[in-house]
């Protein structure tokens, strides 16, 4: 049995849609399968927890339609359980397909789920924040300046109608002036596989399992899936003004290009702030003081897509 988990509210209402035009297919009428809408923030992941339960010896795989913040709550809720997951998108940014290069109809994805034609290799990364419980993130986590934009653009008026117009990112943009004007970098302590720096006047952290975040920025470009690694970039030491010019060439790739953008790789990451700080990962977000970071070495396999060296929109 395959089990649909859809968020009827991502992308102002798109997932459900694409999940009502596969419903009339007759290879969904076919199919051994039932469904869930997640209802609110945490509730995808409080039906996979279920599903493992109550379907453990009768299911295929799970389907997840919806955004990132969906397949982040799925992925939290299977834990290191197992079991074959297949997205569809149907978000607003859907930097996960953009990031393995998913370009397929949505009929057509589920098609190659059935038929376990098309398989994609993928590196998670898992994070633990000021001591809790380890959790996991799909595509990736930004302390500062980054995160505090994404919590502006996520609690704006603004981003319900741009998105409905299809020109989300441009929420992320306007949000992005707002913060300039208030934010005060910070000293922070990293530590890459054991070796610490203090990074003065650090404006953001950001690791990535791929080149994507914010609907297409190209945070870190040369981001690959990978086993055991991931690529950590750090701004730091620079003008508010020039910041500004600087995201304005995130979309192309070329803002790795600035004196006061380093990047590097590691497997495991400690962040450490004086203060707590804001973050985003999968683009929800919250704030913490202390964080480590780790990438996998196990790979997962996500269902009805083989991943493309030209990932991308």
């Amino acid at each position: 049995m395959y089990i649909f988990i859809v968020n009827p509210e991502a992308g102002n209402g798109r997932a459900k849609r694409v999940f009502t035009k596969l419903m009339k297919s007759q290879l969904y009428q076919k199919l051994n399968s039932t469904y869930f809408y997640s209802e609110y923030a945490g509730h995808a992941e409080m039906l996979t927890k279920q599903i493992k339960i109550d379907y453990k010896d009768q299911l295929s795989g799970i389907i997840v339609i919806g955004g990132d913040g969906t397949l982040h709550e799925v992925m939290n809720g299977l834990g290191d359980e197992e079991i074959p997951v297949s997205f569809i998108p149907g978000g607003s940014g859907n930097d996960f397909a953009r990031g393995i290069g998913m370009k397929r109809k949505p009929l057509d994805i589920l098609r190659e789920t059935i038929a376990g034609n098309n398989t994609t290799a993928y590196w998670l990364g898992k994070y633990k924040l000021d001591r809790q419980e380890e959790r996991i993130f799909v595509n990736s986590m930004g302390f500062g300046f980054d995160a505090e934009i994404t919590e502006k653009a996520n609690r704006s008026r603004y981003k319900v109608l741009l998105n409905k117009l299809r020109i989300g990112t441009v929420s992320y943009v306007i949000a992005l002036i707002h913060v300039l004007l208030t934010f005060k970098p910070e000293d922070i302590t990293i530590e890459a596989d054991g070796k610490r720096q203090i990074i003065n006047n650090c404006w953001m952290v950001t690791v990535s399992n791929h080149p994507y975040y914010g609907g297409g920025m190209k945070i870190i470009p040369n981001a690959k899936i990978q086993s055991g690694r991931f690529p950590v970039l750090i701004i730091h030491g620079i003008s508010k003004w020039k910041v500004l010019g600087l995201f304005m060439t995130v979309f192309t790739g070329k803002h790795i290009d600035f004196k006061e953008v380093e990047l590097l790789e590691a497997s495991t990451l400690k962040l450490i702030a004086n203060r707590n700080i804001a973050y985003q990962v999968d683009g929800q977000t919250a704030s913490c003081r202390e964080a480590v970071i780790k990438k996998e070495t196990d790979e997962i396999y996500i269902m009805g897509h083989k991943y493309s060296k030209n990932a991308g929109a």
